[in-house]
C-alpha cells in the first residue's frame, strides 16, 4: 500500500493556496468605488473636492483640487488650505500637504497615498474667521 500522507499534505496545501487566491480576488473585485468628485456644504460654503487620477497611486503624486464657493455660488479667494492623506483603518503614518489658490475660488495641492487601500484626505480651508473642514474617501492601488 502506497504512503498517501504526501498526496494528502499536497492536497491540502492546493486547497490553501486556492482559497487564498480566489479570496483576495473577491476581495479586490468588491473593493469601494469612490466617486473622483465629491461636492460638501459646510457652514454655508460649498467645497468641492475633486482627486486626479482616481483611483490614486500608492507612493505617487495625486492632484487634489479644492473649489470653495460662499452661499450665494461666489468663488471665495484668499483662503488657506492644507489636507492630510490617511488610513484611518490603518497605522501606516500621514501625508499633509498645503492647497494653494491657482485662481479664484481654486486650490490645487499634491497629495502622495502611502498604501493601497481605502484612504482619506482630510480638507482643511480657512476663510476668513471660518474654519472649514470636510472628508474625502478615495481609493489608492499599486
Amino acid at each position: 500500500m502506497p504512503n498517501t500522507t504526501w498526496l494528502r499534505l499536497f492536497g491540502l496545501s492546493a486547497i490553501i493556496v486556492l482559497g487564498t487566491w480566489f479570496g483576495f480576488r473577491q476581495f479586490a473585485a468588491t473593493s469601494p468605488q469612490f466617486p473622483p468628485v465629491s461636492d460638501f456644504m459646510v457652514e454655508g460654503y460649498r467645497i468641492q473636492v475633486a482627486l486626479h487620477p482616481s483611483p490614486a497611486t500608492a507612493l505617487k503624486p495625486a492632484t487634489f483640487t479644492v473649489t470653495l464657493r460662499d452661499a450665494a455660488g461666489r468663488p471665495v479667494s484668499g483662503a488657506t488650505g492644507t489636507a492630510t492623506i490617511s488610513m484611518p483603518q490603518m497605522l501606516c503614518g500621514e501625508s499633509p500637504f498645503t492647497l494653494t489658490e491657482t485662481e479664484t475660488g481654486r486650490y490645487v495641492g499634491e497629495g502622495i497615498p502611502l498604501m493601497a487601500g481605502s484612504s482619506v484626505a482630510d480638507v482643511s480651508m480657512t476663510a476668513g474667521d471660518q474654519s472649514l473642514r470636510v472628508r474625502l474617501p478615495f481609493a489608492a492601488v499599486r
